[in-house]
């Protein structure tokens, strides 16, 4: 079945049934289901962000801190760079992969149809490093799309060069430290088969250019210092970026590779992962930086992207990934992941419909505390509030860096314009996957 029509015949299928169910039950009944619903929604990210913290606080990673050695005999790594019109970030980024303290890796520069000077900069990165460095070139029918593209340098590869244990991918504008590789191998050598791959850190390179990137490193500080590292704790299940990934390549071969038909290549990956029994890991000090976006507008349109992913892998995954769960704590995880970019909306629409309804004194439904329920909405917000506070501190006592004092405290003047972004952004990428517009969208270079 067509992914798109597949995607569409389900979210139909919902609103079908939730409309009819309106039309069956009285007035009031659907009142209460709605409130109801919009609390327990707002209670989960609640209990979320509580449960995740305490494991962050108070348990261990699964494994010790990798030394980084290196040596002739080391594992063969793949690092990948799929790059489409990046003529202005590629050779930073090659050059950071290039200066890796690893000996056993070779880099595979993935030019996907650009058509600006990308293919030049990597055929000048390719003479100066001949054994090191290979330069695949992507004909259109085969890319256009990041998984596209990495689908056909895997099968390049497999033709025509050794198998390798590990490929790492890596977004065109990353920097790396010259220990990544080392570490994140030392790591997964060690690790059990069951894990498919090893997730880094990532952080904004250009966090204190605005108002905007400053946002968005502490969305990176409170998403990988609370979510991410307090899931992998607490559940021993980390999460697949995208970027800044070793995966193992027969388990990558195995599964499927990347699907090619999604716009989030990597929540669907881990989607597919955990229904095949692999789990991601994920450890916070092997760090990549990144290019933040630097406006609104961008913003909302890299994330209208990764909300129509996320939606379109809630869709077709949501049952399975909690099928798979081994506790209680795991489903209540997995569950708000999986939901997460709908929180938002769902949180909005609380506080708007229980602020109503104590304002005019409306009547309610029985089963209804409209007080109660905004007061839920407003200790989850500062429940999410301590988060941000809590990873921003982290990150001061490991590395020294963290996002102004000021502007956390500020968090709840300017929290209500993200909020309305991220009511937008969902709602685009939920009417796209209503209309089938399944399409990749380049996010905009500032360098």
């Amino acid at each position: 079945m067509n992914q798109s029509f597949k995607i569409q015949s389900t979210i139909y299928l919902y609103i079908m049934l939730i409309l009819s169910l309106m039309e069956l039950v009285p007035a009031t009944y659907v009142l209460s289901a709605i409130l109801l619903t919009l609390f327990a929604i707002v209670s989960s990210g609640t209990i979320f962000y509580v449960l995740l913290i305490y494991a962050s606080v108070t348990k261990r990673y699964p494994f010790p801190d990798p030394y980084g050695k290196t040596t002739i005999l080391d594992s063969l790594v793949y690092v990948l760079i799929p790059a489409h019109n990046e003529e202005t970030v590629i050779e930073r980024t090659a050059r950071s992969v290039l200066n890796q303290n690893y000996k056993n890796f070779k880099l595979f520069l993935i030019n996907d149809n650009s058509e600006d000077g990308t293919l030049k900069i990597m055929e000048k990165i390719q003479k100066l490093n001949p054994d090191r460095v290979v330069v695949i070139n992507v004909p259109p029918e085969k890319g256009r799309k990041k998984p596209r593209a990495l689908n056909y340098a895997l099968e390049v590869i497999r033709k025509a060069f050794p198998e390798p244990e590990y490929v790492f991918v890596l977004d065109a504008d990353y920097l790396l430290s010259p220990d990544t590789l080392a570490r994140l191998v030392e790591i997964m050598d060690n690790a059990p088969n069951y894990i498919i791959g090893l997730q880094g850190n990532v952080r904004p390179r250009n966090w204190n250019k605005n108002f905007i990137t400053k946002f968005i490193t502490l969305e990176r500080l409170v998403g990988f210092n609370v979510a991410i590292e307090g899931d992998m704790k607490l559940n021993d299940n980390g999460k697949c970026g995208g970027t800044v990934v070793l995966y193992r390549y027969s388990h990558l071969t195995k599964i499927g590779m990347f699907n090619k038909v999604t716009v989030t290549e990597d929540t669907e990956l881990w989607a597919r992962a955990l229904i095949s029994n692999y789990r991601f890991w994920y450890y916070h000090r092997i760090v990549g930086w990144e290019e933040a976006v630097e406006t609104l507008g961008d913003y909302i349109k890299q994330r209208s992207r990764w909300a129509q992913g996320h939606l379109q892998v809630m869709t077709d995954f949501y049952w399975l990934v909690i099928k798979g769960c081994s506790s209680v704590t795991e489903v209540i995880t997995r569950n708000f992941y999986l939901i997460s970019y709908l929180v938002p909306v769902f949180w909005f629409l609380s506080v708007v419909l229980n602020g109503y309804l104590i304002l005019t004194g409306q009547p309610v439904p029985e089963l209804t505390r409209p007080k109660f329920f905004l007061m839920m909405s407003v200790l989850s917000f500062l429940v999410f509030w301590f988060s941000v506070a809590y990873s921003n501190w982290v990150e001061m006592k490991r590395t020294g860096f963290h996002v102004p004092w000021w502007f956390v405290i500020l968090y709840p003047l300017y929290f209500m314009i993200f909020l309305i972004a991220g009511v937008i952004y969902t709602l685009r990428g939920f009417f796209r996957l209503l209309t089938g517009k399944l399409h990749w969208e380049k996010t905009r270079r500032f360098t």
